[in-house]
Order: C-alpha cells, then sequence, then structure tokens
C-alpha cells in the first residue's frame, strides 16, 4: 500500500481483493485443467531446501542474537515507517536511496540483527515476516529508481519531488515540487527480477488490451453466480 503498487487506474488499496481472488481462481483453474497426478517428489526437494535453510539461519540468529534484546518489534516498526516516508504517495529521489541502501544493510545483516526473546528462542513467524518485507521493500524501491532513471516523473499514483518543477501552492513544502510525467514512457511496462540479491530490470511495449470484458468486478460477479472457473 506504502508503495502505491497498484498504479494510476487503482490507487490506495481497492485492487488487493483482485489480488486475492484472481490468485485463488488461478489456483482452480489449474487444478481444474491438470492431467494426471501431481508431481510431489520436486516440490520435496524444494520443501527440503528450504527447511534447511530456515534451520540454518535460525541457528544463526541464535548463536548472534542479544538474548532479551526483542528487537524485532522495533525492526519491524522502523522498516514500515520508513516505507511510509519514502515510497509512499510522495517520493523524494534521495530519501528512496537512503532507505534503498538502509533496506540492503538490514538483509545484509538480517541474521544478526534477529530478535531473540528473553529464552532465547526466535521469534520465527515475525523473523520470516520481517524478511519478507524487506525484500519487497528492496524491489519496489529499486523500481522507483530505475523508474526515475528512465525519465519517469509525477503521475497519478504518486508524486516525485523535482526541484526543477513547480508547487501547486506555494504554501505547501519544497517536497511538493515536481513535474508531470510526459507520457513518454506509457507504452512501456516495467519488469523486474530479483537475482542474487539484485534487482534486474526489463521494459517492453505493453501488451494490447484484451477484447474480452474481463474486468476484475464482471469476472468476481460471474463467479458468485454460477461459481465458474474459466
Amino acid at each position: 500500500e506504502a508503495a502505491g503498487s497498484h498504479g494510476v487506474y487503482r490507487p490506495g488499496g481497492s485492487a488487493l481483493n483482485a489480488g486475492q481472488v484472481g490468485s485463488t481462481r488461478a489456483a482452480l483453474y489449474i487444478s481444474a485443467l491438470r492431467d494426471g497426478e501431481p508431481e510431489e517428489e520436486p516440490f520435496a526437494g524444494l520443501a527440503a531446501k528450504a527447511l534447511a535453510a530456515a534451520r540454518e539461519t535460525v541457528s544463526h540468529a541464535l548463536e548472534n542474537g542479544k538474548k532479551g534484546a526483542g528487537n524485532l518489534d522495533a525492526l519491524w516498526d522502523n522498516a514500515a515507517g520508513e516505507m511510509s516516508i519514502s515510497g509512499a504517495a510522495i517520493r523524494e529521489p534521495e530519501a528512496i536511496r537512503r532507505n534503498l541502501e538502509h533496506v540492503r544493510r538490514t538483509l545484509r545483516e538480517f541474521a544478526e540483527t534477529a530478535a531473540v526473546s528473553g529464552d532465547g528462542e526466535v521469534e520465527l513467524g515475525k523473523l520470516f515476516r520481517l524478511r519478507q518485507m524487506l525484500i519487497c521493500q528492496q524491489v519496489y524501491l529499486s523500481a522507483m529508481l530505475d523508474y526515475l532513471e528512465h525519465g519517469g516523473r509525477s503521475r497519478g499514483s504518486a508524486l516525485y519531488t523535482d526541484p526543477l518543477g513547480e508547487k501547486p501552492y506555494a504554501v505547501l513544502p519544497d517536497m511538493f515540487t515536481f513535474r508531470l510525467d510526459d507520457g513518454n514512457e506509457e507504452p512501456l511496462i516495467q519488469e523486474v527480477r530479483l537475482e542474487d540479491g539484485e534487482c534486474r530490470f526489463r521494459w517492453r511495449r505493453a501488451h494490447p488490451i484484451p477484447e474480452e470484458d474481463n474486468f476484475f468486478e464482471n469476472v468476481w460477479r460471474g463467479y458468485r453466480e454460477n461459481k465458474n472457473v474459466f
């Protein structure tokens, strides 16, 4: 929500349900059309690797964490607060850069800064939720900077502070100084992949709008009426 990731036409949180329902229906679609029984062995192997990595992280945190420090909630609050400041609707490029470096540093030191409760047990659920949140923040903040480097400016979903621009009202703080995007990048879509801890970007032309009337509201209405999967 703080990242304004829903774009120009669905600001705020109005697309969250679309994402949740869409992912559920995608799973139902795959299940309905699959042939044969699912292959469990590849998943078991991946799960074993994930569990081994989790055990190593927990062991490292227990070894290096400060017993009774209880700093996990503080780390969470700090990460959420910094994202709201740097990556919400008003975005200052320098604040984005500073927070991105902070996020990267926290991820590098993640095991060492993990909170350990008074009895020496890591709050495992919160620990991995924090790690996932930081990874998402890294991707979003990196995408914002890449957007700026491609000449992107303020548009419907966010105001990017630009000292060469203008303020809508003189009484506003300087952070509200901006220039509107000229639309040159509008036919392009920014794609990002996280590889080896770094974000890789690709800009491609947008796919044409489908002729089918498959907007979320229409699809969801049809599902509620007849429980159709596809």
